[in-house]
């Protein structure tokens, strides 16, 4: 009877370890998506980066004046923590392509826009080196 004791007093902190570690897991998970949509909204909304992504989807724009937006758009990067970068650049693109709506299928859209994504991760040279963008229909 006392192993069955200790058995299940064991069993209750076993429980209650992994519900204390699971809930700080999500509460720093929310305090991070909060903290990255705070910085999105200081830079902005990356505005630059939507502006260069503009550019770079309608090619209406000179290498001058997209290259002008790169940098700026690099520049708000910068000032994002590296791991906030990544959602800043989502939140750009789905702007983006919210903006261009009915100009092009969705599909076709959504790879230029994963191939401008990269672009400006290489063009900016930072971290992390890489990001996925929205792989779903978003419009």
């Amino acid at each position: 009877m006392a192993k069955l004791a200790v058995y299940l007093a064991t069993l209750a902190l076993i429980l209650f370890l992994a519900n204390a570690s699971i809930t700080s897991v999500t509460v720093e998970s929310e305090e991070n998506r909060d903290s990255c949509e705070q910085q999105i909204r200081k830079q902005a909304h990356l505005k630059h980066c939507q502006k260069y992504m503009e550019e770079e989807l309608g090619g209406e724009g000179s290498d001058n004046i997209a290259g002008g937006y790169i940098d700026s758009c690099c520049q708000q990067l910068e000032k994002m923590d590296t791991q906030c970068r990544c959602q800043g650049l989502r939140h750009a693109t789905m702007q983006q392509m919210q903006q261009m709506q009915g100009q092009m299928g969705s599909k076709q859209m959504r790879e230029i826009m994963q191939k401008v994504t990269k672009k400006i991760m290489s063009e900016c040279e930072m971290e992390p080196g890489r990001c996925d963008t929205p792989s779903r229909s978003l419009i």
